[in-house]
């Protein structure tokens, strides 16, 4: 079953704060949690016995959906800073984007966070039209596909910064460490990879 417990229900202990990449979101982030003799009432079971692995699965399509949706914006705010500051910064002579290394990077940039929008927008229209079985291939490739996309964004945009993109004056090591996060988050890329083959191999049996 599901249920509800208050923070300061007695037996309740939130030993500590773990920080995730060195970032601390304490009091929002991840704790680790003693649950000593903790009791509550039956009221605080949700839907009822039996039914939180129901309950887990009902979310986890939308959230899947709603995590990539929030990481292509991630992505487009890393392609922008990649842009301003290829556009800005001179080496050899002439600003980074006239360079044909960063002319690619971009290019691939745009490239990929479009084909990762219209996947999400196919995921997120089938779950609405036929539901989140029918469309659990879909929500799969794209739970895969944006964060490894916006990570390599973040990743080019740290790198024509140089230095001063694993600081915080950008914001980009920080996107980098919450993206990094996604590829374990509901369900790791490996789960979801052989999910893709398997439904992929029915296809041929």
């Amino acid at each position: 079953p599901m249920i509800l417990v208050e923070p300061d229900t007695p037996g309740v202990t939130v030993e500590r704060w773990v920080p995730v990449f060195g970032y601390d979101d304490a009091p929002h982030g991840h704790a680790e949690v003693v649950f000593d003799n903790v009791r509550v009432p039956a009221s605080n079971m949700l839907l009822g016995e039996g039914r939180g692995f129901e309950i887990a699965q009902g979310r986890l399509g939308p959230g899947r959906i709603h995590h990539c949706m929030r990481v292509i914006g991630v992505a487009e705010r890393a392609l922008e800073l990649m842009c301003k500051r290829a556009m800005s910064r001179v080496a050899f002579g002439k600003k980074l984007s006239e360079h044909g290394i960063w002319s690619e990077r971009i290019a691939d940039a745009r490239i990929n966070i479009e084909m990762a929008r219209l996947l999400t927008l196919k995921a997120a229209h089938m779950m609405d039209t036929v539901g989140n079985k029918v469309a659990r291939m879909e929500i799969a490739m794209i739970k895969v596909a944006a964060p490894n996309i916006a990570l390599q964004i973040i990743d080019d945009a740290i790198q024509v910064y140089g230095g001063c993109g694993v600081t915080e004056d950008v914001g980009l090591a920080r996107a980098w460490a919450h993206t990094r996060i996604l590829r374990i988050a509901d369900g790791p890329d490996e789960v979801h990879r052989n999910q893709i083959a398997r439904l992929e191999l029915k296809k041929h049996m």
